[in-house]
């Protein structure tokens, strides 16, 4: 039981130790990028509200935006709800225009998507 028996390994046993560690690791790795790029059937609905709830934003944001610059510029005006109808008509043009524009993104990237689909 002398202090030789607790002598630190070889360097060559711990490079050998950390590379197969490594190797592991990089293994463990590319597994879980293989399951990740596998589509799975809650991601497609996931996805699917994703998109709802961002056109969903895009419209109410309109509206939001409109009916406030309205309603501002009636109270600084000092009239009645005249500019807050037409702000927020104009709003709601707005949120509609804003929604064919991200649905028409959205649906040339699905296209894209469908392309490289095909090609594999």
């Amino acid at each position: 039981m002398g202090e030789d028996d607790k002598s630190p390994p070889p360097k060559r046993d711990k490079q050998a130790s950390f590379e197969a560690r490594l190797d592991a690791l990089d293994d463990r790795l590319d597994r879980l990028d293989t399951q990740k790029q596998a589509p799975q059937p809650d991601a497609k609905r996931g996805t699917a509200i994703g998109i709802a709830f961002r056109l969903v934003t895009e419209l109410v944001a309109g509206l939001a935006v409109g009916a406030f610059l309205g309603y501002w510029i009636d109270r600084i005006l000092g009239t009645t709800p005249v500019f807050l109808l037409i702000f927020f008509i104009l709003g709601a043009a707005a949120g509609i225009l804003n929604v064919f524009r991200a649905a028409r993104q959205m649906q040339t990237g699905m296209g894209e998507d469908v392309d490289k689909a095909k090609r594999s």
